[in-house]
């Protein structure tokens, strides 16, 4: 059951164009937005409370959404995709935070661009689904795995595989389970001749001393032999970094809300899909951030 918003209508966008014409400056007002299928922007950790004009840690969290939501609608061609990768909303995953973070995510809807939503461990599925359901969700038929939201993103370079790491709300450790392991390994299976990139909310437990993935050693098992996977993307730390671990190469997304350590970056990163590789590039809120700008090129393993 992945959690997929659809772009919205043409008309749609025109209208967020009009409203929104301060991001989107440099693109005519009536020309079609090109979308690059090799361009993914990633955000993590959102942390959106229903209280709009909320400060956690010092930051204004919707001003940080809006400002990463506008920084990608420059973008020229604009990502075909967007991918959250969880903790979207601020604590225990209340209604209203959904509502609000659904609210400040829909110009990136009327620009034609697909969100792919995650769920971190300070989100809830049920209250998740209930605020989903009134902005045009994409509900699967089925569950692939039950009681567990995953999704495939297929893009003509890599597939993206969506995983779910919750396990109970607003306590800090994550796990996939035997039967989402499962399907990971048969889904990775049938699609072996495409570079795979991985992602969860939650990162491998002995990379930073913060409780992650559990199970971490049935998910290693079900990457390191496949070779067609290459990356692991994934965030909870609120810390911008890259690690290799058997040649796949590991990312930790930063926060778009708050980072825990005093001066390290909030932001989003924009993804290139490659033939061999990928480039990723750290957008940061603050723009004069020593780090903001910075490119990783990062090659495929063989």
């Amino acid at each position: 059951m992945p959690i997929q918003l659809p772009p919205l209508s043409r008309r749609a966008f025109l209208g967020a164009a009009a409203v929104t014409g301060a991001a989107i400056a440099s693109r005519p007002l009536f020309a079609a937005p090109t979308l690059d299928p090799h361009r993914v922007a990633l955000f993590s950790d959102t942390h959106i409370a229903g209280d709009k004009a909320l400060v956690k840690n010092g930051v204004h969290l919707s001003k940080h959404l809006e400002t990463c939501v506008a920084d990608v609608l420059r973008c020229d061609p604009l990502p075909a995709n967007l991918i959250v990768n969880g903790d979207l909303a601020m604590l225990t995953g209340e209604a209203a935070d959904y509502v609000t973070f659904l609210e400040l995510i829909e110009p990136i809807r009327k620009a034609g661009i697909t969100v792919h939503l995650l769920l971190g461990n300070h989100d809830n599925r049920a209250t998740f689904w209930k605020a989903a359901s009134a902005a045009e969700k994409k509900l699967a038929e089925k569950k692939p795995v039950e009681e567990k939201h995953v999704a495939i993103l297929e893009t003509p370079r890599a597939n993206f595989f969506l995983l779910d790491t919750l396990d109970q709300v607003n306590k800090t450790p994550g796990t996939l389970g035997e039967s989402q392991l499962a399907w990971l390994g048969r889904e990775l299976d049938s699609r072996a001749t495409r570079p795979a990139i991985v992602f969860t909310h939650h990162h491998p437990e002995n990379l930073v001393k913060v409780a992650g993935i559990t199970d971490i050693e049935g998910f290693n098992k079900a990457l390191d032999g496949r070779r067609q996977v290459k990356a692991h993307f994934f965030g909870h730390t609120h810390v911008w970094l890259t690690a290799n671990r058997e040649g796949i190469h590991r990312v930790n997304l930063p926060p778009v809300a708050y980072a825990f350590t005093p001066g390290k970056p909030s932001g989003w990163v924009d993804l290139q899909l490659r033939d061999d590789g990928m480039t990723i590039e750290l957008h940061a809120i603050d723009p004069k951030h020593a780090d903001h700008g910075q490119k990783k090129e990062l090659a495929w393993r063989k």
